[in-house]
């Protein structure tokens, strides 16, 4: 809900409900914007609005102008001092695993709008228009909505060319294996693109070959064994990684026979690519869905 207050239609402040945090109020069209999370950070840039960021997290990278800017954190940490000196007018942040830090934000008074974290690929369009929204943008967010639109057509045209629907497996490094599941828009986007995930039928967000608080740990090397998906994509914790890097790790593990191995239907991706979930998320898997496919053929 969007309220604009004021008298004599002197526009003073904006107004708007959050079902994370309650009413948020700040002023209109904010001027100093603080940015914990990447994918709010590189939509801001892509809505224009980077001069008007004045803060980001130490993970915020895309584009590479957003490492100019102060650190006031990480993406569970918060720099104090450094927010005061500051002064925002407004801080974004996600859901999830920054919730300390939104009720920090909020017991510290600042105006804090956090933006879940997407569940599927059409959540990414409502992120734009959300934040669009809130920095008066509303004209920016609407015709990058509509181009990023024309990428999902992209991806669907790929999947009315083909009959048959791969299974895939999708690993991204996080200090340790880290799988999406249905509620994840990776596997939104797989499936857009006539591909199967193997853990679509999950009713999670992500599954771990590691140890992580409130989720089972899986046992990958026997999933990959039980599912022997037609194609595995590898997310690298490297910007930089090798091409054979996924065929290494699986090599590693005792998977030398699985289908994807023998047929090298593999996939290694630099980190960020598909964890990170800004608008240039379903652009990039646009290019590697094409990849896949034309692997496959």
């Amino acid at each position: 809900m969007f309220l604009r207050e004021g008298e004599n239609s002197e526009i003073i402040g904006l107004r708007i409900y959050n079902p994370y945090v309650g009413w948020v109020n700040f002023v209109d069209c904010p001027e100093r914007i603080v940015s914990l999370n990447p994918s709010v950070t590189e939509t801001l840039y892509m809505l224009g609005a980077g001069d008007r960021v004045v803060g980001v997290s130490s993970w915020c990278h895309k584009p590479a102008d957003a490492l100019l800017k102060p650190k006031v954190g990480s993406y569970t940490m918060l720099l104090e001092d450094k927010l005061a000196e500051l002064k925002p007018d407004l801080v974004l942040t996600t859901t999830g695993a920054q919730k300390s830090i939104v009720e920090k934000l909020v017991a510290l008074g600042y105006p804090t709008y956090p933006i879940p974290y997407p569940k599927d690929l059409y959540s990414i369009l409502t992120m734009v228009s959300e934040i669009g929204g809130l920095i008066y943008e509303n004209d920016r967010a609407l015709e990058l909505c509509e181009e990023l639109l024309s990428h999902i057509e992209k991806l669907r045209s790929l999947k009315n060319t083909r009959r048959s629907k791969p299974s895939v497996y999708v690993e991204i490094d996080l200090g340790g294996p880290t799988i999406p599941a249905y509620f994840n828009h990776i596997t939104h986007a797989l499936n857009l693109a006539g591909l199967n995930n193997i853990f679509q039928n999950v009713s999670q967000d992500y599954l771990y070959g590691m140890e992580v608080k409130g989720y089972e740990v899986i046992d990958v090397v026997e999933t990959l064994r039980k599912f022997d998906p037609d194609f595995i994509v590898y997310e690298s914790k490297n910007l930089h990684p090798s091409e054979n890097e996924a065929l290494e790790v699986l090599h590693s593990r005792g998977l030398s026979t699985l289908r994807a191995v023998v047929n090298r239907s593999i996939l290694t991706l630099p980190a960020d690519t598909l964890a990170h979930y800004g608008p240039s998320f379903i652009k990039e898997f646009v290019n590697v869905a094409e990849k896949i496919w034309n692997t496959m053929v």
